[in-house]
């Protein structure tokens, strides 16, 4: 029954509170699944990214080098994008960057 004003009686107030306990309950527990499959999803990235013999080396550290290299990324996805090169160019030159050998080599056709 309602009171005057659209109030909730006394009568069901316990219900109104163990409601509201379930809903936090429930949220709680489905933010702790995504954070906990969030990390579950970011740790099998990171390990499956990796190499499985991976050495490091100071290139990597060396913050002018990655530089260079997403330079040089950009530069040929954007000569991708602009149909300047085809697929398999591109494929060739992508592969050519991730292994390493990019140092030193210059793509850029005008």
């Amino acid at each position: 029954m309602t009171a005057a004003y659209g109030q909730v009686t006394t009568g069901y107030w316990p219900v109104v509170v163990i409601g509201i306990v379930l809903l936090s309950l429930a949220a709680t527990a489905i933010v702790t699944v995504r954070c906990a499959r969030r990390r579950h999803d970011a740790a099998t990235l990171s390990a499956s990214t990796a190499p499985p013999t991976a050495v490091p080396s100071t290139d990597v550290d060396d913050p002018y080098t990655r530089c260079r290299a997403l330079i040089a990324e950009t530069l040929i996805v954007r000569e991708r994008v602009s149909g300047q090169i085809d697929a398999a160019t591109y494929q060739a030159r992508m592969n050519e960057l991730a292994s390493g050998r990019h140092e030193g080599t210059d793509h850029v056709e005008r």
